[in-house]
């Protein structure tokens, strides 16, 4: 019989209660680390009381008893803490993006590596249901061109490129590899130097992704629209659809079921059951860095 593992969750923002949620119907949730908020402490207090809860981090790295570390932290905190977890010989998932530097993570990798621990980066889209099934119409029909658009209000105090554009690199990494090359179309300044912009990704001469990004809009929406060799399809929040050439509309063809954060946490425990430690996901967030840097600098 197989001993459910024990985790601990650094950071109690919003997304740190997500992974709560999601981590404790397929873990131990041991302890979980807070900066001393009163409302982010009665929250678990009220809702996972089984659940020890502290301000000192050494208490959950010193814990022989805790398998793997859940790090949702700002990101400039990503690189000290995921080390001193590592050090400590905890497997370790921290949110996107794993470093503020492309040093920094080649650091963190080494250090798994060394010490064969799983490193995983919470790149949340590619655990929709609806990519998965994007991937097979890719690898039948061969996408031509993608446009993905993500519309939502905040957040202001992350750079923009590392908090939201990492997620459309990472989906265009894993469908196409690595652009060859990389254009800014345009960029806009309200509250930061950047909080709307849309650059253009080419992939050879025959296929292409646009990103367009706005932080500043006064509603949420996320789309991704694919042209492939044969048809036209639509992803659109949990469903994805397909154009009908007969009716010259657009109809539903699937709309996923499970929640993604709750399938990337289940793949994150899987590999370290399985004594399967990956550092894969940790290599393509290096890249995403790599490409961040190019188009940050240009």
């Amino acid at each position: 019989m197989t001993l459910m593992k024990q985790i601990a969750i650094i950071g109690m923002g919003r997304w740190g209660k997500n992974l709560v949620r999601d981590f404790s119907k397929l873990s131990k949730v041991k302890t979980c680390v807070t900066t001393g908020n009163r409302k982010n402490m009665m929250w678990l207090r009220k809702n996972y009381p089984n659940i020890d809860l502290t301000t000192d981090i050494n208490q959950v790295l010193n814990d022989s008893d805790i398998d793997a570390v859940v790090i949702a932290t700002p990101i400039k905190s990503h690189f000290t803490i995921a080390r001193k977890s590592l050090e400590s010989k905890k497997h370790v998932f921290v949110e996107k993006p794993l470093t503020k530097t492309v040093g920094q993570a080649e650091k963190l990798i080494d250090i798994a590596k060394r010490n064969k621990l799983c490193l995983f980066v919470g790149h949340v889209f590619l655990y929709n249901e609806i990519f998965q099934k994007i991937r097979k119409i890719h690898k039948n029909e061969s996408i031509k061109h993608a446009n993905f658009e993500w519309k939502k209000l905040g957040t202001f105090d992350e750079d923009i490129f590392e908090n939201l554009l990492s997620h459309d690199l990472a989906l265009n990494l894993e469908l196409f590899g690595v652009p060859k090359k990389i254009q800014i179309k345009n960029k806009y300044s309200l509250l930061t130097s950047v909080d709307r912009f849309s650059l253009e990704l080419f992939f050879g001469k025959t296929r292409r992704s646009e990103i367009t990004i706005d932080r500043t809009s006064h509603y949420k929406k996320k789309t991704v629209m694919i042209t492939t060799r044969k048809n036209y399809y639509i992803w659109d929040n949990d469903e994805l659809l397909k154009f009908d050439k007969k009716t010259e509309t657009y109809k539903k063809i699937f709309q996923s079921k499970n929640m993604p954060l709750y399938l990337e946490c289940k793949e994150f425990i899987r590999i370290i059951s399985a004594k399967n430690y990956s550092v894969d996901s940790a290599i393509l967030a290096k890249k995403i860095s790599e490409l961040i840097l190019k188009i940050s600098t240009d």
